[in-house]
């Protein structure tokens, strides 16, 4: 199956096409607010460069956010089109699940627990936690922890303070928001800024399709993570 992968939820534009799950050819370029100027081009160049034709795609996959809301509008927006022009499906992956699968192939051993933080702008931060045995079914917790880490717009500070114990990594452009001076003392963290990528996003459509046809649907809404957005 040749599909299409579309990650804009940061200020990279990153793109994979894929044969199953195969990367057939990837690009990535830093364009804040410019995904709109490349996506079509983008494709273009992806398509030339592994010998395929448009025609060729069954099925393409783009950012459910949260994150950067307007290049994730574009860049849903645009597979949108383009799968409709088809008539293929059209997936929506969360960022969280893309990082929480990436840092599963390439964290080290021991942690307690996996948490994700994407940038919400105006100094906020989305968060959500994951045991990394099971790293696409993000952790639900009762009271106060349960809310910071339900995927909705918090401040690094209550992060901090509602961090569980035990040895964990904290990984996604978030991080850099952290305020470290807070963390002082917990040696037990492995702190990576890292973005999603294309390839994790477009296998993890894959997958999704296969298992569930019936969610292949163009008309799923976007998260813009102000309110909770994994429950």
């Amino acid at each position: 199956m040749i599909h299409l992968a579309v990650e804009t939820s940061t200020e990279v534009v990153d793109m994979a096409l894929f044969d199953e799950e195969k990367v057939l050819a990837q690009m990535a370029v830093f364009r804040p607010g410019g995904a709109s100027e490349l996506l079509v081009p983008g494709l273009e160049t992806l398509l030339e460069v592994a010998g395929k034709k448009s025609g060729a795609l069954e099925l393409v996959s783009s950012s459910a956010g949260p994150g950067t809301y307007t290049s994730i509008r574009v860049g849903h927006l645009f597979c949108k089109g383009l799968a409709f022009s088809l008539g293929i499906p059209h997936l929506t992956i969360s960022p969280f699940l893309a990082l929480s699968d990436q840092d599963s192939s390439v964290g080290g051993s021991g942690h307690t627990f996996l948490a994700v933080l994407l940038d919400a702008r105006r100094h906020e931060v989305n968060a959500c936690l994951f045991d990394p045995a099971h790293p696409l079914v993000p952790l639900s917790l009762p009271g106060p922890s349960g809310d910071i880490f339900s995927g909705r717009a918090v401040s690094p500070e209550q992060v901090c303070s509602f961090l569980p114990e035990g040895k964990g990594r904290l990984v996604g452009p978030g991080v850099v928001h952290l305020p470290f001076a807070r963390l002082e003392g917990r040696s037990d963290l492995d702190l990576v800024r890292s973005r999603p990528e294309a390839q994790a996003m477009g296998r993890l459509a894959l997958r999704r399709w296969r298992t569930t046809p019936e969610l292949s649907s163009s008309g799923e809404g976007l998260l813009y993570g102000r309110d909770s957005v994994i429950s």
